[in-house]
């Protein structure tokens, strides 16, 4: 929808046939709630086109250029149009989102003499229900860019954690779930983006950085909304702000009573007595005159109570149904502003009236189209999700499963650690074992070699025999005992050396065991790869950019899991409700106990004030519609 439009136009064209051509041009059909505006040259205020007038004929400012490039032979030299964005107009009165620039050129010799009009596309009529009235996708996308930009600029007033609520909505609109653009390759700046009002930063005391932790969390309570379902959801929310849908024009109040015969003598003595300053709201219902608070009407007409509004130069007449004398006159501050008032006031009127009659074969047909069309796209986006719910939980049962084989790959290959660690240890106590073998034999040899001393010692010296004999007798006692501790001690070292070669085969055993789970996650890592596939093919499949949905291939359920699978939905959004109203919760509570209340405004404290004594939107427009058209009336003319 980013675009601007460009058209050749003849200069006698009308109003009605370019909107007309804008509108095939985009794909609307629910026309009648949109318009044209232009910046009127002489005024230099926003005006609405004129659709039964030339547009040449109207006060549009023409932008001149001059091309000196050739131009490829064309019918008519005429005009042209430079490609159409969506846009807010470049001063502050206007609301308007689609931009329009017209161009009229003329060739001389080599140079191009181009005459562009620049006009907007915007919405100009609102519907009493917003959320049912819409048909077209189209329609609820151009409402939902009108409003978020009235919203931003602050036409429309909005609090603080209503803003931070519709900003949340506005980013899943844009790109969708949280969860998955953090997942994804793609960056995500906020600072980019246009999510609050700047009356947000300047009256809380909450740094940029908070805003957006706070506006995260409500995004993720989002999840799984589709984009329309988003940009629904924000017009449902934004419906129920108090200057939703109207249009504000100050005006003045004569003094004294109202007639609806007076003369052209007497309303021109009228002016004169001009006193009291209003503000007259017009929107699908009726018309609010208020005082100074714009969030709570004094007085309400519906269309049903006015029969008629009429405007002579600066001065609009309200005609009563019921009572012929029952008139109300104001003075506005321009004729200009009044024709607008008579404008909004007709069309309003007249869009009030067939909505109470019974729709038409076109408008049957439109709302039948389109719901069947929702009903695809819902089942589409339904099977998407289904896709995209199996493959994750297929994944993260392949990464769970991958987990515990990496852990058991881990016991054992600790427990091989563990066995190598005590083979090696019984290596040394065997190895030890028989170096201490080793030295008592050769302290058994040593001492058999000194009992050969001592024999042949004794052969000499017959008297040191019995001396020498208790000698030997003792000798051979301890050679017998070192004999019997070597002997035990090779017998321990065939043991350890048994051991040994237990541990060793119990290794080799282990090792095997390791070999067989290295090759079962290589087999693991191809079905991860499987299904890492078939996410990215749901991944794409759900992508704006693609041509066609991805090849569905259903899922063969009982009627039992289905009907487990929608309790377990409607579970997980009322846990996404209950969730979503404790953070808005306690973002009020933040809200109350940051904000600097020296830069309150008028209509801050005004909506506080309504907050306090229960009021909203809807109650004040039943305090003010209260009572009969004629007390209204008499209420009217002592305001």
């Amino acid at each position: 929808m980013d675009a601007e439009l460009q058209f050749t136009i003849e200069g006698t064209v009308k109003g009605h046939t370019l909107f007309s051509l804008v509108c095939q041009t985009i794909g609307l059909r629910e026309h009648w709630y949109f318009g044209l505006k232009f910046l009127d040259k002489i005024s230099n205020e926003w005006t609405w086109l004129q659709m039964n007038r030339t547009i040449l004929s109207q006060p549009i400012q023409i932008q001149s250029s001059i091309i000196s490039s050739k131009r490829p032979e064309s019918p008519n030299s005429t005009d042209n149009l430079k490609p159409h964005l969506l846009r807010s107009p470049p001063t502050s009165p206007s609301t308007s989102t689609l931009s329009l620039p017209l161009s009229s050129s003329s060739a001389s010799g080599g140079q191009q003499s181009i005459n562009i009009l620049e006009l907007y596309f915007v919405v100009k009529f609102y519907p009493e229900e917003i959320t049912n009235e819409l048909i077209q996708d189209i329609t609820r996308h151009l409402f939902y860019l009108q409003v978020k930009q009235d919203i931003l600029n602050m036409d429309i007033y909005c609090p603080p954690d209503t803003a931070a609520h519709l900003a949340s909505l506005a980013l899943q609109a844009k790109f969708g779930d949280y969860d998955q653009i953090t997942s994804s390759s793609e960056s995500l700046n906020l600072e980019s983006e246009a999510l609050l009002p700047l009356s947000c930063f300047q009256k809380v005391e909450l740094s940029r950085s908070d805003w957006f932790d706070r506006i995260i969390a409500l995004w993720r309570t989002h999840a799984s909304l589709a984009r329309e379902e988003s940009e629904m959801a924000y017009l449902k929310h934004a419906q129920d702000l108090d200057m939703f849908g109207l249009s504000f024009f100050e005006i003045s109040k004569m003094q004294g009573g109202n007639k609806s015969n007076l003369s052209s003598q007497q309303q021109q003595s009228d002016q004169s007595s001009i006193a009291t300053e209003l503000w007259l709201g017009i929107d699908s219902l009726g018309i609010r005159f208020y005082k100074k608070n714009k969030l709570r009407p004094e007085v309400f007409f519906s269309w049903s109570d006015i029969k008629s509004v009429t405007a002579h130069d600066k001065k609009v007449i309200l005609n009563m149904t019921g009572d012929k004398n029952a008139t109300f006159a104001f003075y506005s501050g321009k004729s200009s502003v009044s024709k607008e008032i008579l404008d909004l006031a007709t069309g309003n009127h007249e869009l009030y009236m067939k909505r109470r009659r019974e729709q038409s074969i076109e408008i049957q047909q439109m709302r039948y189209f389109e719901e069947q069309q929702q009903k695809e796209k819902h089942r589409t986006f339904a099977r998407e999700r289904q896709l995209r719910l199996q493959a994750e939980k297929e994944r993260d049962e392949i990464g769970r499963k991958f987990d515990e084989y990496q852990q058991q790959m881990k016991d054992i290959h600790d427990t091989l650690l563990k066995y190598q660690e005590a083979a090696e240890l019984l290596a040394r106590k065997a190895h030890i074992s028989s170096e201490e073998a080793r030295l008592q034999a050769e302290k058994a040899l040593e001492i058999e070699t000194q009992l050969e001393r001592c024999k042949y010692e004794i052969s000499r010296n017959e008297e040191e025999k019995r001396l020498y004999a208790r000698q030997i007798s003792e000798c051979e006692q301890i050679i017998s005992t070192l004999v019997n501790d070597s002997v035990k001690s090779r017998k321990e070292a065939e043991e350890l050396k048994i051991e040994v070669a237990k541990w060793r085969v119990a290794e080799a055993a282990a090792r095997e065991k390791l070999l067989s789970i290295t090759q079962l996650n290589q087999s693991i890592a191809v079905t991860n790869a499987a299904a890492q596939a078939q996410q990215n093919l749901v991944q794409s499949s759900s992508s704006p950019r693609a041509l066609s949905p991805p090849p569905y291939r259903p899922i063969l359920r009982n009627q039992e899991s289905n009907q487990s699978d929608e309790r377990a939905l409607l579970i997980e959004k009322q846990s996404k409700q209950a969730q979503l109203a404790l953070q808005l919760q306690d973002l009020k509570n933040v809200i109350q106990s940051k904000k600097i209340e020296q830069r309150q405004t008028f209509l801050d404290k005004a909506y506080e004030e309504n907050l306090a004594v229960g009021d909203n939107k809807y109650s004040t427009i039943q305090k003010a519609s209260s009572g009969t058209a004629s007390k209204r009336m008499a209420m009217l003319q002592d305001l």
